[in-house]
């Protein structure tokens, strides 16, 4: 298959709107939620001024997709290319059309229409109480290796991109200079949108002379690499607490959306050097092996079904989507018909995160000349020897070099530039996820509590207390983060082994939640027949994946690995989500049947 870039950019394009027209408006938001403009949603129902805060529906938008866009949709495509790209491409549209964006959707609209509580709570209502603490017990679990693996992640990209870190630290004071203005000085959002991406820019020159250093240097090697990763770990893990505690207008919505601005022109430009790049063919393999060998899986051949959910965590479908809109989006969302751009629409732009801007660039940038006139690739090597995070960059990289060289200017600048781009992109990826899944395993944490708080009302208020919640999160995802690992006789940072555990236990999130929401649609809205099993076969089948990936990933792969705090503490983790699991299906079979015989 010797494609052309403009024809993978058509595909997606065609396959997205026509998904977001017919399968998000047509048949989810018309035929089976029937949305309701003039029905209140809980950001007014239940305001309070930190959580419940109505937004406005592009600002929502920006902080919804910010924050379910984390490393997933970036590094998981990256590792997938060992697949060739034919194969994580069509990964990723099916799970976005038929899985993915109705699961955010309907996690959304069902948290919605239950005053805004979480998926978990939402369980309760169609399953029973039981199920709920199970639900609440498996989302902290799994929250829990959502931060390890991202903040081992971002402090490695900190470490080895320093002036990505410069701008990332920029971002934090001009988004609570943002919340102020917008929120208590009463400055018109446009105004103070425009404001702040001068800033921005400013920020990005300013980056691009001063690095951030902390404890090494990339360009001359003075220092240590894993010094400056263990001092980022500490400081972004500082800032994840005070992120998550703060009240949601202070810091986390508004740097979730000044955050959306440099996604949107992220996957605008990987959009349009795909039209520039019209007449570029594809030079990356199609097709490599269904079970090639990656050292993120201990060397082992990793065969593409069941194990692709255990790599693609968060491009196709991710279980976190349905923690972010039931447990931040449901709560600021002012009209119901808002949550089809933010709920669908948001989930298919995280899509075309992996498709536009991963897995076509590196298909672009296989084995390009320029790679090797500039020292990136050597003789005999393609993308496929760089680390995945490496394949991103430079990826992006090249494409954006490529367009710039034909526009008339440098391709190395231009390769440079973007490249450093392309790390700051991901770097507000990671860290609104960062945030939003400490705040989230912290209302996750409270919920577990919440029967204490009339049986021992003093120890309900320490447990559930925001900080002290929102610190155990930090203390123990950071435990697992912060140790580096060994690997193929070097050492690497702990998300190369925390990875397949986080995938595999976020999608098989996903398809709990997709499950719970069937369950709801059936039970509640009553939405029999066809209609219903378009939402329950695609969980079935997600659900049966990802429980088998994760049992080949316990018995085969494990016990491969090297003792170490992350293969302990993502072990246990994924040992014990598997049982959750299983209970969560007795649960949801036992609601199906019950429901199933009333009318």
């Amino acid at each position: 298959m010797n494609f052309y870039a403009i024809e993978i950019l058509i595909i997606v394009f065609v396959i997205y709107g026509l998904a977001y027209v017919y399968y998000g408006k047509k048949l989810l938001q018309e035929k089976i939620i029937k949305a309701d403009s003039s029905r209140p949603t809980p950001a007014y129902t239940r305001f309070d001024g930190v959580d419940y805060v109505p937004a406005n529906k592009y600002v929502l938008y920006g902080h919804h997709f910010a924050s379910i866009a984390g490393a997933g949709p970036i590094i998981g495509p990256a590792i997938a290319m060992s697949y060739g790209w034919a194969l994580p491409l069509l990964w990723v549209l099916f799970g976005n059309v038929f899985i993915g964006a109705v699961h955010d959707y309907l996690s959304l609209m069902s948290s919605v229409r239950y005053g805004g509580i979480s998926i978990m709570s939402v369980s309760e209502n169609v399953m029973g109480k039981s199920a709920r603490y199970i639900s609440l017990a498996y989302v902290y679990f799994a929250l829990l290796l959502v931060f390890a693996a991202f903040v081992s992640v971002a402090s490695i990209l900190f470490a080895k991109i320093p002036s990505a870190a410069t701008v990332a630290l920029i971002f934090m004071p001009l988004a609570l200079l943002f919340g102020f203005i917008v929120y208590r000085a009463g400055v018109n959002l446009k105004l103070g949108t425009v404001i702040a991406v001068i800033i921005i820019i400013l920020g990005f020159i300013y980056a691009y002379k001063i690095p951030f250093l902390l404890g090494y240097n990339p360009s001359n090697s003075v220092g240590n690499l894993w010094s400056a990763y263990h001092n980022w770990i500490i400081i972004l893990s500082i800032y994840a607490i005070l992120a998550a505690s703060l009240p949601v207008w202070y810091l986390l919505q508004p740097r979730d959306y000044l955050n959306a601005y440099v996604l949107w022109f992220f996957v605008f430009f990987a959009a349009f050097g795909s039209l520039v790049l019209a007449d570029y063919r594809l030079i990356g393999t199609a097709y490599t092996s269904f079970a090639p060998r990656m050292s993120s899986f201990a060397g082992q051949p990793t065969y593409f079904w069941p194990a692709i959910p255990l790599i693609i965590a968060c491009g196709a479908l991710s279980g976190f989507h349905s923690l972010v809109g039931s447990g931040t989006s449901s709560k600021q969302l002012s009209n119901e018909l808002d949550a089809l751009l933010v709920g669908y629409g948001g989930m298919l732009t995280e899509g075309a995160v992996s498709s536009m801007a991963v897995i076509l660039p590196v298909s672009l940038a296989w084995s390009a000349p320029e790679l090797y006139k500039l020292g990136v690739l050597k003789a005999g090597e393609n993308m496929l020897s760089l680390s995945p995070l490496d394949r991103f960059l430079v990826g992006y990289g090249y494409m954006s070099g490529e367009v710039i060289h034909r526009l008339g200017g440098s391709f190395a600048t231009g390769y440079h530039v973007f490249k450093l781009f392309a790390a700051i992109a991901l770097a507000s990826f990671v860290l609104t996820t960062l945030d939003t899944a400490t705040r989230l395993a912290r209302f996750a944490w409270q919920e577990m509590f919440d029967w204490l708080s009339t049986k021992s009302p003093p120890l309900h208020k320490f447990l559930t207390n925001r900080w002290f919640a929102s610190f155990l999160v930090v203390l123990i995802g950071g435990a697992m983060a912060y140790p580096v690992v060994k690997l193929g006789g070097s050492l690497q940072p702990a998300y190369k082994i925390l990875w397949p555990a986080f995938a595999g236990v976020n999608q098989l999130l996903a398809a709990l939640a997709l499950l719970t929401a069937a369950l709801w649609v059936y039970m509640v809205l009553k939405t029999r027949g066809s209609t219903n099993w378009l939402i329950q076969v695609p969980a079935w089948f997600l659900w049966i994946t990802v429980t088998a990936g994760l049992i080949w990933w316990t018995s085969d792969v494990m016990p491969k690995l090297k003792v170490s705090v992350q293969k302990v503490g993502a072990g246990s983790i994924v040992i014990v989500s598997l049982i959750l699991d299983f209970l969560l299906i007795y649960y949801f079979v036992r609601g199906l049947i019950k429901a199933s015989k009333s009318k």
